[in-house]
């Protein structure tokens, strides 16, 4: 499977995310300890990764823990999604993580069907989510807490469904998990969007399955057999790359909310007018991995690289100081000295970890989206 071969302009969406903390807190460290991106990455089965792919991840969980949002009622029932939203409008201003529909963020988080009436669970039991690939063939996995039954139940009350939705309708075990399936995932219905139980926005409604602590969609049944197979050890898993899992570690060290992993080749500006860039260049990395968070300190975007060896990463501790020092920003047309206050840059081995306070919290995946130049690197 073919995934991100060209970067789509929509993706640009992501470049408006903004985190405005209150005044006092700072992160738990939960993040670090469950470390729930090395939990995401093995969901997601290593075969997938057959070409420059990027990962989107977040770990809602932890933001919510850590800032102390309820996801409850008075009397311990789920929230609903407006309320959850007010509550970061009113204890943190302006969060908006651009989750996928099928977990009950995204778009149609208040006005859609992720509902417990619908598809027997809602957004308040995701934990996090990971995605990959670019609709309509992307593949999304979560970790939270779900109930099978629930789901089955919910899916065999079909009043709502539209005639097409319930004559496509058929269920397959795989390894103990229940594969619920409408035909071909693809087709489009554009007569009945946003409908119950999970039609999307073109009328497609893909394959979904949940465990009691996964949930997976993708465009067919052999990519959620293989995401079940990833999951349950059964073949290999993006948490089993070295150059992956330490990526993910290092994102949860430094305690990130949301982050991409990718490849290098996916941070190193446009490879059209590539040798155009000014300024010294990082020795080559294998995979980066960029996420945003808070400390006492304020703001920061996170930035994770993974070496072929522990020399070319104390090489880029100086060659990232000097980026920042002499070049400046091609999305923002600003010099990276005045988008990036201050740093800190360390080496564990062959991953080089650092916090960039900035007072542009929209940079921590420019270099992906706007094929921005801070990560610019030898070929």
């Amino acid at each position: 499977m073919k995934f991100l071969r060209r970067l789509v302009p929509c993706a640009l969406v992501i470049l408006t995310l903004v985190l405005v903390f209150p005044l006092f807190g700072g992160c738990s460290g939960d993040s670090q300890s469950s470390n729930r991106f090395h939990e995401l990455l093995k969901l997601v089965p290593s075969e997938l990764n057959d070409s420059p792919e990027l990962l989107l991840l977040f770990d809602y969980a932890s933001f919510q823990e850590d800032f102390n949002i309820s996801l409850t009622t008075t009397d311990n029932q789920p929230i609903a999604f407006l309320d959850y939203y007010k509550q970061l409008s009113q204890g943190i201003i302006g969060i908006w993580l651009m989750g996928h529909e099928i977990t009950g963020y995204g778009r149609w988080a208040e006005t859609g069907t992720i509902k417990d009436k619908y598809v027997g669970y809602n957004f308040t039991d995701v934990e996090a989510e990971i995605r990959t690939g670019t609709p309509p063939i992307d593949v999304v996995a979560a970790i939270g807490r779900f109930d099978p039954q629930a789901t089955w139940d919910a899916l065999n009350q079909q009043d709502e469904w539209l005639p097409w939705v319930i004559d496509a309708y058929v269920t397959e075990e795989y390894r103990s998990v229940t594969i619920h399936t409408w035909g071909n995932g693809l087709e489009q219905h554009l007569q009945g969007r946003l409908t119950p139980p999970h039609v999307d926005e073109l009328g497609r409604a893909k394959p979904l399955a949940v465990s009691e602590k996964n949930l997976f969609y993708a465009a067919g049944t052999d990519t959620i057999k293989l995401m079940i197979d990833a999951s349950q050890g059964k073949t290999e898993n993006l948490a089993d790359l070295p150059e992956f899992a330490a990526i993910a570690n290092g994102l949860a060290d430094l305690e990130c909310y949301v982050a991409l992993i990718g490849y290098e080749s996916l941070a190193n500006g446009d490879p059209e007018i590539i040798e155009t860039y000014a300024g010294p260049r990082l020795k080559k990395f294998v995979t980066f991995g960029s996420g945003l968070g808070r400390d006492y300190r304020g703001i920061y975007t996170a930035i994770v690289l993974y070496h072929e060896n522990p020399e070319d990463a104390d090489a880029n501790i100086s060659l990232l100081e000097e980026r920042i020092a002499e070049t400046d920003s091609i999305y923002s047309q600003s010099p990276w000295s005045e988008i990036i206050i201050d740093t800190e840059i360390r080496v564990e081995g062959n991953v080089l970890l650092a916090k960039l306070y900035t007072r542009s919290p929209g940079i921590w995946s420019s270099w992906v989206y706007g094929r921005d130049t801070l990560l610019l690197h030898e070929e």
